[in-house]
């Protein structure tokens, strides 16, 4: 009688590892748990001296509205954008991941209440009475 062939371990183990990833095939459920808080400060020293921190960040997000409304050239207002995206790594941390490379400053910030502001925190605004208002790109369980 003819014996039964048993799968070799090497392809056994692929069965296995195929059936693992048919498990993770989604992404986790939001549970709506934030994960992550910003220190919303900054231990890198800025190209102007001193360190990024609510005012300053506040003073930057200020100049880009401008610069924008002022119809500066689009290569001055993306190198200014690109930096300050750069400096947000920083000012985010240990919540970095949050600020993509693509996000624009818009998406990163609500820019219609930067009057209502005093101070900038990662992905948002310190508006006068105390509240804060966060951009759209900003995690919706860390709002």
């Amino acid at each position: 009688m003819p014996h039964p062939t048993l799968p070799s371990p090497a392809l056994a183990a692929t069965a296995a590892a195929l059936a693992a990833l048919a498990g993770c095939r989604d992404a986790p459920a939001d549970d709506g748990a934030c994960r992550c808080t910003p220190e919303n400060r900054s231990r890198t020293q800025l190209p102007e001296g001193g360190t990024l921190d609510g005012a300053t960040l506040l003073a930057k997000l200020r100049r880009h509205k401008r610069d924008v409304a002022l119809q500066r050239p689009g290569r001055d207002v993306k190198l200014f954008d690109d930096e300050l995206r750069l400096e947000l790594t920083g000012f985010c941390q240990p919540c970095s991941d949050w600020v993509k490379d693509r996000l624009t400053i818009e998406d990163m910030f609500p820019l219609d209440r930067l009057d209502d502001a005093v101070a900038g925190v990662c992905m948002g605004l310190v508006l006068r009475d105390g509240t804060t208002v966060y951009g759209n790109a900003r995690p919706r369980a860390c709002r």
